[in-house]
């Protein structure tokens, strides 16, 4: 049991004899051993967690109805011969429409502070891409985050990010076969 108090109380010793040749606060940097590694500076890496969700609906309905009547008696001298005479007209037009579009992308990206404003906040910007089997994906992101949205990880949600431009798109094969062909384009162009 001594020996195991005495390895310990030696351990200890050597700990704090090479922690006492190290400052306590870098003035270089401002880190100490309390200091939070959160992102705060140019240059600084934030990973934007993306989970954006869009969704739209419109729809619009018309009913349109205009009816004319026009009718004239025996007319007077010249036009005596052509007795009673009338003209009706109408106009109908129902239409109705409507559209839907939902959305949704996924991911995580770490981007860059590239400038510290004024007020405090970070503009940050990002890019990534990922080739798989001669598929493309490229995310892009910017924006500007406060730095108290940043968590302790350096982490952010991509809904804390204002200004936000992303960008997700992809070229080769998959996206080739997702494409419709030439003809069935210039039939679509046609009508």
């Amino acid at each position: 049991m001594f020996k195991r108090v005495l390895v310990i109380m030696i351990l200890m010793a050597a700990a704090m004899s090479a922690l006492a040749g190290t400052p306590l606060i870098d003035l270089e940097t401002g880190s100490s051993l309390v200091t939070n590694f959160k992102a705060r500076t140019i240059g600084d890496v934030v990973t934007i967690i993306i989970t954006e969700r869009t969704q739209a609906n419109a729809s619009s309905a018309i009913d349109s109805n205009n009816k004319s009547e026009i009718s004239g008696g025996p007319g007077i001298g010249f036009f005596s011969p052509f007795g009673t005479w009338g003209l009706d007209t109408e106009n109908k037009y129902t239409g109705d429409g409507s559209t839907s579009r939902d959305g949704s992308l996924q991911g995580e990206i770490s981007v860059t502070i590239t400038e510290v404003l004024k007020n405090g906040n970070f503009r940050v910007v990002g890019t990534r891409v990922v080739d798989i089997n001669g598929d493309r994906q490229l995310i892009e992101i910017s924006g500007v985050c406060r730095p108290r949205d940043i968590d302790s990880d350096n982490t952010i949600l991509s809904t804390y990010i204002s200004d936000a431009q992303i960008a997700y798109s992809g070229t080769g094969a998959i996206q080739d076969a997702a494409n419709p062909g030439v003809i069935t384009r210039v039939v679509n162009w046609l009508f």
